[in-house]
């Protein structure tokens, strides 16, 4: 329960906050209110997707892959001296190799990580952002400096919804 309680005072607070805007005008308030409501939920869509892609692909990592063979074939000591300039051969040639083989996995990584720039956590939110723009806009209600200010102020009202909701401690 904790764990929702903290997300809600965030928003609640954040809201409050735009709601004094509505004492000064209901144009700056809707405007700030509008921009700062959907990138709150596009911050915490993309984390969400983000977080969902990671655990999905979580059991396919082999925890061996971890090691680095650099660090592996470094003498701290140096007792090894001869041998440090075949060393220093091997390891660029495992730099390009290493190269090499990012280059080609790009395509792979590109549609294994399409899932969480496509997913409709993300794709729901920025729709509702274009379509307040427009809306605001064709009342003649668009003030560019208040949507400005509630766009930067959904990033880290988002940003700390989703981290008390999605991230794992």
């Amino acid at each position: 329960m904790t764990r929702i309680k903290k997300p809600l005072a965030v928003f609640a607070v954040s809201q409050i906050g735009a709601a004094t805007l509505a004492a000064y005008s209901l144009t700056v308030y809707a405007n700030f209110a509008v921009a700062m409501t959907t990138t709150t939920l596009i911050v915490m869509g993309s984390l969400y997707s983000y977080r969902n892609m990671i655990h999905r692909r979580v059991p396919d990592v082999d925890p061996e892959d971890n090691k680095d063979l650099i660090d592996m074939m470094d003498d701290p000591y140096d007792l090894y001296e001869e041998e440090r300039e075949a060393e220093v051969a091997d390891i660029k040639r495992m730099i390009k190799e290493e190269k090499a083989r990012q280059r080609a996995d790009i395509v792979k990584n590109t549609t294994q990580n399409a899932s969480a720039w496509v997913s409709v956590y993300r794709l729901v939110p920025y729709a509702f952002l274009i379509l307040g723009f427009i809306a605001l806009e064709n009342n003649g209600a668009l003030n560019v400096l208040p949507y400005l200010a509630g766009l930067a102020a959904g990033i880290p009202v988002g940003y700390l919804m989703a981290k008390e909701l999605f991230i794992a401690r």
